[in-house]
């Protein structure tokens, strides 16, 4: 062995070496150490590239995980992409189904029966509604029904003006100086009478087979029925400038305001009488100017009528008002707007720390809208039955 030839090797010259000191065991020793040196080096090397194997592994793993709220194509397309915004991550179905509306986050919608739809192929989505037959939304490009099965249907080209009716089945469009009446299905819509009337007019409600129009005339706006359903050629409004403002219909009825003595504001049933409208005031007065972007903020039985007012919604019975008497509920809520109606009973709306629920028996409930929902969200007005 090596040993036993280096202690040979070094006999002949023991006179040289020191009393007491092996020359061979110094070297047997030094050698021993290096190998032990040699093997924990070895061994050490081993366990960095071990560690640096599983390190890399997991933070490839990492990089190809996708993470809530981004785009793992980040990491291996465009180096300029930038992550999607976080109101993208998923929202918990839950969260939707409790609040009884869609939720829209600018052009994507979760429903409350747990889907998620992207509305915007067609532009940027500016308003929407839950109709029977799918969603009715319109965007820069023109108006769009989304079928609950299938791919977006074109109701109406750029630059329309429309009105769903209370039941969500019918819409009128106004484009090009022509109204148009259709009925919505899940193949789109169907005309049902198209009817000239002056440029400047638009649907503000669907009652029958009429549409009431707001219009211009002598610098003055009022609005007016026009029959749409089978009618052809052009209709000429007389347009009733004490009408201000509507917020809906009842079963026979338009339900808006009219301007009553020193110009304020009354309750009034408004309806068809031959080739002019019959206002139907009440001494429920005082209220705001409306303009026209109050439509479908009465109850579907056209029963009550929802209105925000700073920290407050309050609700108020048409049923009594235009029996002449004051009847109202309350429901606190701070900063709450538009108010959307569940079902004959209750409405909710949103307000600053999330939705309120408020019943026209004045009970209220505080709901709060999806944690990663943002501040940027809507709640999907839902017109007539979707039952059937």
């Amino acid at each position: 062995m090596l040993e036993e030839r280096l202690r040979r090797a070094f006999h002949d010259q023991v006179e040289l070496t020191p009393a007491g000191t092996d020359r061979a065991d110094q070297i047997i020793h030094r050698t021993r150490r290096t190998k032990r040196v040699r093997k924990a080096g070895v061994s050490i090397a081993s366990l960095l590239a071990f560690s640096l194997l599983v390190g890399g592994v997991l933070g490839w793993q990492l990089l190809r995980s996708p993470r809530t709220g981004y785009d793992n194509s980040v990491f291996s397309a465009d180096p300029t992409a930038r992550p999607k915004p976080l109101v993208t991550a998923s929202i918990d179905p839950d969260d939707v189904a409790s609040l009884g509306l869609d939720l829209r986050i600018g052009d994507l919608l979760w429903t409350t029966d747990g889907r998620r739809l992207d509305l915007g192929a067609n532009g940027d989505v500016e308003r929407a509604y839950r109709v029977p037959a799918g969603w009715i939304y319109s965007s820069a490009t023109g108006v769009f029904l989304q079928p609950v099965d299938g791919a977006p249907v074109q109701v109406a080209p750029e630059g329309s003006r429309w009105s769903v009716s209370e039941d969500g089945r019918r819409v009128a469009v106004m484009t090009d100086g022509q109204l148009t009446m259709a009925e919505l299905s899940r193949e789109g819509a169907q005309a049902r009478g198209v009817i000239n009337v002056p440029a400047d007019s638009a649907p503000t409600a669907v009652l029958g087979d009429r549409v009431l129009v707001a219009g211009t005339a002598a610098g003055t706006r009022g609005y007016e029925f026009v029959q749409v359903a089978g009618a052809s050629g052009a209709a000429n409004p007389a347009w009733n400038e004490a009408v201000s403002g509507v917020f809906g219909t009842r079963s026979d009825a338009a339900v808006g305001l009219a301007k009553a003595g020193g110009q304020q504001l009354c309750l009034a049933a408004l309806r068809p009488a031959g080739t002019a409208m019959a206002v139907d005031m009440t001494t429920i007065c005082g209220f705001d100017h409306p303009g026209e972007d109050l439509t479908h903020t009465l109850s579907p039985d056209g029963g009550w009528l929802a209105q925000p007012d700073g920290d407050r919604l309050s609700l108020l019975s048409v049923d009594n008002a235009l029996a002449d008497f004051r009847s109202t509920k309350a429901c606190e809520a701070a900063g709450v707007r538009s108010p959307i109606w569940l079902d004959a009973r209750t409405v909710v709306a949103p307000y600053d720390g999330g939705v309120v629920r408020c019943q026209t028996d004045g009970v209220r409930k505080l709901l709060r809208a999806p944690a990663s929902a943002g501040t940027d969200w809507a709640l999907v007005p839902r017109l007539g039955s979707l039952d059937g």
